[in-house]
Formats: structure tokens, C-alpha cells, sequence
């Protein structure tokens, strides 16, 4: 007696491994090509300013800026910081013109400190405080009326 009985074809499993691996590669650079043009599409980062040419003569000016302030000898500035008052003085200089000084918050615009000071009888300028700095401050000082030179520093406040 002959009796063929019918066995399901069975497909091992390793036969479908290798070209899985194979198509895995393909595939994950496919996915990760659309997950890349995604965000390219949804955040474009602009590389070039539109003004690059006006940025670049604004740096050129702050540089002479500086330049000018160090060929008058006020690259040196010393600072002292007391409860009330901000003490600068220039010991490199004989200037005794007005100056605008810039206390600059390195947060908050609005709670910059501006001044534009006169120089007392020993050279020392002066700048008033309603309270005590409680943070570092970046300071911008220049000649008031001209803004010819321009010195900048950090003033870092000792903690008592």
C-alpha cells in the first residue's frame, strides 16, 4: 500500500536570515535619510546672514573701537566694586573726559545700569548703585558724546 500523505513544505529559518541582515542595512538608510530630510525640512538652519556685509563693517568699527582705546592708553582699566557705587579708574591715561559706562546684565536688557560720568579731582569715575551687583556684569565704557574708542571688561563681584 502506497499512501502519500501530504507534508506541509517547511522553509528553515535560517534561510530567510542572511538576506534579512542584507536588506536591514539598505532599509535603516532609507528610514534614516527620511527622519534626516524631515527635520532639514521643518528647521532650516541659515549658515549666511543676509546682512553679512553690514555685519562685517560693524565688527571692522568695533575693532578700531578698541584699537583706538588702546592707542590712548585705556586698555588698562581698574575697577573696585563697593556697596553703593562702582569706582573705575584708567592708570595708564591722563583722561579726564565724561564717559558712558554700561553695567550690562548677562540676562536681562532691563536691568542694565547706565551712566555717563565725569571724572572726580583724583581721576576716578564713579558710577552710582541703588543696590548691591549681585551678579557678574559685562562693562562697556566709552566717550560719551564721540563713542571714538571703546574699552570693555567683566566686573565679577566678590561675595561676601
Amino acid at each position: 500500500m502506497n499512501s502519500t500523505t501530504a507534508d506541509p513544505l517547511i522553509v528553515p529559518v535560517s534561510r530567510w536570515i542572511w538576506p534579512g541582515i542584507l536588506i536591514a542595512g539598505p532599509a535603516s538608510v532609507v528610514v534614516a535619510c527620511i527622519i534626516t530630510a524631515f527635520f532639514i525640512v521643518r528647521h532650516p538652519d541659515g549658515l549666511v546672514a543676509s546682512d553679512y556685509y553690514q555685519q562685517g563693517k560693524a565688527i571692522n568699527a568695533h575693532l578700531a573701537h578698541l584699537h583706538r582705546a588702546e592707542e590712548l592708553g585705556l586698555s588698562t582699566m581698574k575697577m573696585v566694586v563697593t556697596e553703593r557705587a562702582v569706582l573705575i579708574t584708567f592708570p595708564d591715561s591722563l583722561l579726564r573726559d565724561r564717559i558712558e559706562v554700561v553695567l550690562a546684565h548677562p540676562v536681562e536688557p532691563d536691568l542694565d545700569i547706565r551712566a555717563t560720568v565725569s571724572p572726580n579731582v583724583a581721576g576716578v569715575y564713579e558710577i552710582p548703585l541703588q543696590k548691591q551687583l549681585g551678579e557678574r556684569r559685562r562693562v562697556i565704557v566709552n566717550d560719551a558724546p564721540l563713542r571714538s574708542w571703546r574699552v570693555e571688561s567683566l566686573l565679577i563681584p566678590a561675595h561676601r
